[in-house]
């Protein structure tokens, strides 16, 4: 949890631009280069068979999250330049409202698990901008789970 925090600390003081050239293709985590303070290396991530990339920095216990239940998680959200679109600390969500690929990559999450999760942009927000986020991103969230039902 350290780590997430000064993760979003640092990224909400560097200001980087969301800014990012869209492609017309969606995205493909293995192929994109990722800011260096995301701490992102793809090779080291297991890969779900729809693509989206994840991997535990701390490991949970007790039983594993599924796709309809409601959850408590702290998270940042990021672009592959770094920049912070998202953050929240004790947010209670449905998971089956969260994009397909955070549905995917929080799949198997135990309580107290912390998971850097991957997401193309197909199973993201796709070819439509969302917010600040530009068309076709890679999505990137260190998700900290305290809690389902």
């Amino acid at each position: 949890m350290k780590r997430f925090l000064l993760l979003v600390a640092t990224m909400s003081l560097s200001a980087c631009s969301l800014n990012t050239t869209p492609d017309a293709h969606p995205t493909d985590p293995a192929t994109e280069t990722f800011a260096s303070t995301l701490n992102i290396n793809i090779s080291t991530m297991q890969k779900t068979t729809n693509g989206v990339y994840y991997k535990d920095l701390v490991a949970g216990t007790g039983a594993a999250l599924t796709t309809a239940q409601q959850v408590t998680i702290s998270f940042g959200a990021f672009v592959k330049t770094g920049a912070v679109f998202a953050s929240g600390d004790h947010v209670p969500i449905t998971v089956a409202s969260m994009t397909a690929g955070l549905q995917e990559g929080m799949s198997g999450m135990k309580i107290g698990t912390e998971r850097l999760i991957v997401i193309p942009s197909a199973l993201g927000f796709g070819n439509s901008p969302f917010a600040s986020v530009p068309p076709n991103s890679t999505l990137i969230y260190d998700v900290l789970l305290f809690s389902f039902q």
